[in-house]
């Protein structure tokens, strides 16, 4: 049954701010306006600083920390300029440090130096409070760059194409950045708009520091200075991608034989073409896994709900920080549009920009997984394909408030799937904001069959001041409720929760390295509509914050949580912490100690355990970074202190990063559990995101011994069972 309280209240609501009968919060920026200068002159970025333009006035205002406390003088000057053509955008650093030859820098891969001091410049191209580009470089001029939303946070899977370079001096380091026009959307015009937030951020100490300065409780948009441009025309009109993959796999039949060679070919093209400069049309043919890196290191053994992992194609990344939707922290819902969920598509085009307040983007795609061939069974619809279709809508209501509204539908073989749900983000006062979701669905199983209706709701209440954190959620989902598009922990289920967490900043007298502590308690409460049980957990812990980018959470739980009809209550014991002890080493770990719940279908019981995470990184040179990490897991049940399983997982990882365009790579995972040796070797060239070359080479060895006529896991000793060889290039090409 339709939940029509649910669609009335959400309707009033869409309408009541629709309607202007109330007015959000505007929070007033304190007037800081930049005039960037307009260069003639050809600026080189090479980090040297020696065009004319850097000779004008910079901004020398001081910088405020935001991390490990808030509102304290960086005591370490910093100057930026700032300036333009009809081409670019550029901004220039000069930040001395009174310890030079301590400054942390390394040659790495994109996104690999978030470790290093860094310089940022954040970026609201279109001035809307809504998003944001993030632009990193470290003193080397190795770049990061990340798309924040006011809706979701931080997404780091975005590359833009832009230029960077770096320059250590005998005072400090100097950075040199250009931002293309083509690289970023914004409203083009004889006068142009954009927020900006400057970064710096000092490793040794552990300290982050913004100009303007920032306060807890709001995003950054809120704080950003003003860029005033003149006469900013977009140029870009047509961008092509084309890309070639080739793998060859092959497997171990016998003792002695390998079976034939697996190949596959791939020949992908995607098109981009700049309708203004904040609307873009896309189009995509056979895309592809284009980025290198594997999948994050976890544990997959006894575990409840299923692991989430990131997008990596490029075509669905860029720009999904439109289709951003208000979900909860820890909640049931993990995303709302996760691209994963469409597993190989043949096609994909997509729609998306701004329109004075509104942001706007429109996927569609098909999808040849379900029409593919099953392991132990026939696919009753072989060949075919799903159809998805995706529409997202954010309305700017002033400041960081936004209205929005999502679509998502996914058809196949008479089946039909429809999700429809409006969200919305309101500051009521300075330091307090709720969030708040519906989504309705309609689910059609087989072709003829009654249409299953169900709904979710979410809402966040949070309220956030330098002494103070306290957030309240509630979620709930029915049991009809499907979303093809979501990723789902569970459905059938009631839940909310509250925190509650104190700031302590310190000044101890000889601790100077111990800064902050906040000691805080969150209390869970989940009822499962279908089997009325209750699930109730208490935390009680404490995060603390040192010098050297150190970090420690102590907590201890009692969770109380439902499993197959049963009643397990949980006790234990879990920390967490990373610290900086030098430039060149980073160690990190986590320990739990306590009750722990067997995960089993048929016979699950409560067990006692242990689980231990460790790993360092290490960088004897800016070039070389060795990483390594491991888990070790027991577990008992505590009925007979029968041991159930013991865990060892090793990872480790060898990176020599010639240039900033290209690195090779060693890798190599054991897991124990599974007898499983993965080895992995990777030569990558990236010149910008877009134009690169991968020649990758792996292998698996499992634990199996060949008897008779088959093999039998187990026995024996590691045997290699699979070799694997990967190759992909392809080219970005610009029409201006």
């Amino acid at each position: 049954m339709i939940n029509k309280r649910g669609i009335l209240f959400f309707m009033s609501v869409f309408l009541f701010i629709a309607n202007g009968f109330v007015g959000a919060l505007e929070l007033q920026q304190d007037g800081k306006i930049i005039l960037p200068d307009r260069s003639t002159e050809t600026i080189k970025i090479d980090g040297d600083l020696n065009e004319n333009i850097w000779t004008n006035p910079p901004l020398a205002e001081d910088f405020h920390t935001y991390l490990p406390v808030y509102g304290e003088k960086l005591n370490q000057a910093t100057l930026v300029w700032m300036a333009y053509d009809h081409r670019n955008l550029y901004f220039a650093f000069k930040c001395w440090d009174n310890e030079p030859d301590k400054i942390k820098t390394s040659i790495a891969q994109r996104d690999k130096m978030f470790r290093d001091d860094w310089v940022a410049v954040l970026l609201d191209a279109m001035g809307n409070n809504q998003t944001s580009y993030e632009f990193y470089v470290n003193p080397n001029g190795i770049q990061g760059d990340n798309l924040n939303s006011a809706v979701t946070g931080t997404d780091n899977a975005p590359d833009f194409v832009w230029e960077s370079a770096g320059k250590v001096t005998k005072e400090g380091y100097q950075v040199e950045i250009r931002i293309p026009l083509e690289s970023i959307r914004f409203k083009s015009g004889r006068e142009v708009k954009m927020g900006l937030l400057l970064l710096r951020n000092i490793s040794r100490l552990g300290v982050g520091a913004t100009w303007p300065q920032t306060q807890p409780g709001q995003t950054d948009f809120n704080f950003m200075a003003t860029l005033v441009y003149k006469d900013l025309a977009y140029r870009l009109k047509l961008e092509l991608l084309p890309n070639f993959t080739y793998s060859r796999d092959v497997e171990r039949e016998s003792k002695d034989t390998w079976g034939d060679p697996v190949v596959s070919k791939n020949f992908g093209a995607s098109l981009k073409y700049g309708i203004t400069s904040s609307i873009t049309a896309e189009a995509t043919v056979n895309p592809d896994f284009s980025q290198v890196e594997s999948d994050a290191f976890q544990v997959e053994v006894n575990q409840r709900y299923p692991i989430f992992y990131s997008e990596k194609r490029p075509f669905f990344m860029e720009g999904m920080d439109v289709f951003d939707f208000g979900i909860i922290n820890q909640g049931m819902m993990i995303d709302s549009v996760d691209t994963r969920q469409i597993g190989e598509p043949g096609w994909a085009a997509k729609l998306s920009g701004s329109l004075g307040k509104m942001n706007f983007a429109l996927l569609t795609t098909n999808d040849k997984t379900p029409g593919q061939d099953w392991d132990g069974g026939v696919n009753p619809n072989p060949g075919k394909k799903a159809t998805w279709a995706i529409f997202r809508g954010k309305y700017n209501l002033g400041s960081d408030n936004a209205l929005g509204v999502l679509y998502s539908g996914r058809y196949f073989a008479g089946t039909r799937n429809n999700a429809f749900g409006v969200d919305f983000q309101f500051r009521f006062l300075e330091n307090a904001r709720i969030n708040a979701a519906y989504l309705y669905t309609g689910t059609q199983e087989s072709a003829g069959a009654p249409v299953k209706n169900g709904s979710g709701f979410n809402t966040v209440l949070q309220y956030l001041v330098p002494k103070l954190t306290v957030w309240a959620t509630y979620e709930r989902y029915d049991k009809n409720f499907n979303m093809a598009s979501a990723f789902m922990n569970r459905i059938d289920i009631s839940r909310g929760q509250v925190y509650i967490g104190p700031n302590f900043y310190l000044k101890i007298k000889g601790a100077d390295w111990f800064r902050r502590i906040q000691p805080y308690v969150q209390y869970v409460k989940a009822h499962d509509l279908g089997s009325h049980m209750d699930d109730t957990a208490w935390k009680l812990g404490a995060d603390m914050y040192f010098t050297r980018s150190g970090f420690l959470r102590i907590e201890f739980r009692n969770e109380k949580e439902a499993w197959q009809g049963q009643l397990f209550d949980q006790k234990y014991l879990f920390s967490l912490g990373t610290v900086q002890l030098t430039n060149w080493l980073t160690i990190s770990g986590n320990y739990r100690y306590g009750d722990q719940i067997y995960y089993d279908l048929e016979e699950p019981f409560l067990g006692a355990g242990h689980q231990i995470g460790f790993g360092f990184t290490f960088q004897p040179s800016i070039k070389l970074t060795l990483g390594f990490n491991m888990v070790h897991g027991e577990l008992s049940r505590k009925a007979d202190d029968k041991k159930l399983y013991t865990v060892d997982i090793y990872n480790a990882q060898t990176t020599y990063q010639f240039n900033k365009y290209f690195f090779i790579r060693a890798a190599v995972r054991y897991d124990n559990y599974r007898d499983k040796l993965l080895t992995d070797l990777l030569a990558s060239f990236t010149f910008i995101p877009g134009t690169v070359v991968h020649l990758g080479y792996g292998s698996l060895y499992e634990n199996k011994e060949w008897q008779i006529d088959r093999w039998v896991p187990g026995q024996g000793h590691l045997i290699n069972m699979k070799n694997g060889l990967f190759f992909k290039i392809s080219y970005l090409w610009q029409i201006k």
